[in-house]
Parts: C-alpha cells; sequence; structure tokens
C-alpha cells in the first residue's frame, strides 16, 4: 500500500567530493554521479514523483550517515543508493547486484520487493547478475563485511550498510557494475551506459509504486 501520488523517491549517489570511492577504468563517484543525474532528469519530468536528494550537490563530501539522516528528514517513500562494484587487479569479476535492508527490519519486505524490480531490469538490459538472483545481504561484524546470498533469511543482530539501516523508508543499494571491467564500463559505467541504467532504474521505480513509465525521448 504505497498512496496516492506524488511519491517521495531519495536517489543516493555513493561516495562523491574527497571520496572517490572505487577506482578502475572509471572512478566509482563518476558512474554514481552520472547515473544519479540522469535518474534525476527522469523523477523531475514525471509529475508522479517528487525526487529528494542525500546532499547538496555530487561534488559534497559527506558519511552515509549524514546522507541517511539528510534523506530522512525529507520524508521519503523509497530510497536508492547507487554504487559501483570493483574486484582486485586481474579479477575477471562483472554484473550487477543489490543490497535491500535485510530480514527483520521494518523496511525489509518492501526493499526486497524494490530489489527484485532492480535486478530484473538491469538483467534485462543485459547485465549478469550475481548471487541469487542480483539480490545479496551484507553484514558487519566489527569492521569485517560479511556477504550472504538473499536465501538466508535469518534475522540477525549485526548491522547492515549504515544507509539502508538509518533510513527511515524501504531502501536498496545497488552496485550497478564493476569499475574494474572494462567490458561491465562499456556497457552500465560510460556515459551512455549510465544513462541506460538510470532508465532501468526509473522503470524499476514505477513498477515499485504502480505508475506508468514516461515514454523514451526519441
Amino acid at each position: 500500500m504505497v498512496g496516492d501520488p506524488p511519491y517521495r523517491v531519495a536517489v543516493d549517489a555513493g561516495h562523491g567530493g574527497n571520496d572517490p570511492g572505487a577506482r578502475g577504468v572509471v572512478e566509482e563517484k563518476q558512474v554514481t554521479a552520472a547515473t544519479a543525474a540522469a535518474l534525476l532528469q527522469w523523477l523531475e519530468q514525471d509529475p508522479n514523483y517528487i525526487p529528494l536528494q542525500t546532499r547538496e550537490s555530487f561534488d559534497a563530501t559527506a558519511t552515509p550517515a549524514q546522507r541517511a539522516a539528510v534523506a530522512s528528514a525529507q520524508s521519503p517513500q523509497l530510497l536508492l543508493s547507487i554504487h559501483g562494484n570493483s574486484a582486485p587487479e586481474g579479477s575477471a569479476a562483472s554484473g550487477f547486484e543489490c543490497y535491500p535492508s535485510v530480514p527483520g527490519r521494518t523496511w525489509h519486505q518492501e526493499s526486497y520487493y524494490f530489489a527484485q524490480q532492480l535486478a530484473q531490469g538491469m538483467q534485462a538490459a543485459g547485465a549478469k547478475l550475481r548471487g541469487h538472483g542480483g539480490i545479496r545481504y551484507i553484514y558487519y561484524q566489527g569492521e569485517v563485511k560479511q556477504l550472504v546470498e538473499s536465501t538466508h533469511t535469518e534475522v540477525r543482530d549485526e548491522r547492515s550498510f549504515t544507509l539502508l539501516e538509518d533510513v527511515n523508508c524501504p531502501a536498496v543499494l545497488a552496485e550497478q557494475c564493476f569499475v574494474t571491467s572494462e567490458e561491465d564500463v562499456a556497457q552500465f559505467g560510460s556515459e551512455e551506459g549510465c544513462k541506460t541504467v538510470a532508465r532501468v532504474y526509473y522503470e524499476a521505480i514505477c513498477a515499485y509504486f504502480g505508475t506508468q513509465p514516461l515514454d523514451t525521448p526519441l
């Protein structure tokens, strides 16, 4: 039950400012900013949505906790945090994966449903899905990050990503491509690739809220 539009959607570009994120063929912050900017354009054009941001500009440096606080203050109904993945030198890792709010949290079911829309959209766009249907969970044990597949539905005490834990709405963190993979970057991390992904994300948001996406411009 999502109520009537317009819906308030927070778009978070991971990293930025003094934090470049992962480095590879491109810097992660370039990919996240380009994708977020294109997604915000779609949402701004669509009267069904009120786009929100988690900081004043993509060049501003802000911690995940600060960005979650800015988002929550604007009463969002959904949050998407955009990221790029990376792998050690010599690795051929590629593909899409996303992380919803973990089992046991208030917004887990809604977050998981949104993650499904994102993963299905990226697969249809030609991305390889990593993990079980492209959806995984992250837990932190101290400073150690543990990845588990979404088939692991037990409720755990450890925290997941700060942004997912601290925002007061359903939320998903998406790793749209590996910035360390030339093929991945060409498809989903280049200037055109980021626009392609932004459209996928926009259509996933529309699917989540049950609205008709705007036509793709010629």
